[in-house]
């Protein structure tokens, strides 16, 4: 690639960087929100299934993995979503027991708080924390495709200089 070319590049990866970032913020807008406890749904009831889901992408390789619980309430069973950065372990021996979970129902009934009459099992200082590391992470991807794409103009500026 000759040294003329690279500032295109980085223009163009810049703009797909920033693209991508945009479309994924706007396919799932909560995935880096952390609400307030009193904007969760609370359920409560008898915890009568967990599993865990593996979901794969192309080629067979795993995407995701989550676990589900099914809780048994006077409503009917509400299926919740245990994911990072709680492992499915957290589950184990809750069958039969009576728990009460508080979810974001705007993010695919994510737990953020998950109790027995005994114990607290999943607490949402816990979620919330990990949740603010992971958008403080994910904040980055615009800043980075702003800078490639500055980069690129700024080298599209200096070659036409050294002409």
């Amino acid at each position: 690639m000759s040294l003329k070319a690279l500032p295109l590049v980085l223009i163009i990866g810049g703009l797909v960087w920033i693209g991508a970032e945009y479309a994924e913020n706007r396919k799932r807008p909560s995935r880096l929100k952390v609400p307030a406890e009193t904007e969760l749904s609370t359920v409560s009831g008898k915890a009568i299934d967990a599993r865990v889901i593996e979901r794969k992408a192309q080629k067979n390789v795993l995407a995701s993995r989550f676990s589900e619980l099914d809780i048994k309430s006077p409503a009917g069973v509400v299926t919740v979503r245990v994911g990072d950065p709680h492992s499915e372990r957290v589950l184990a021996g809750l069958s039969g027991e009576t728990v009460t979970a508080k979810y974001d129902p705007n993010d695919d009934k994510a737990v953020f708080s998950l109790s027995t009459p005994s114990r607290q099992v999943i607490t949402y200082r816990d979620t919330a924390a990990y949740k603010h590391k992971l958008a403080e992470s994910n904040s980055g991807g615009y800043t980075a495709g702003w800078i490639a794409v500055a980069l690129g103009f700024a080298g599209l500026w200096i070659s036409r200089k050294l002409r």
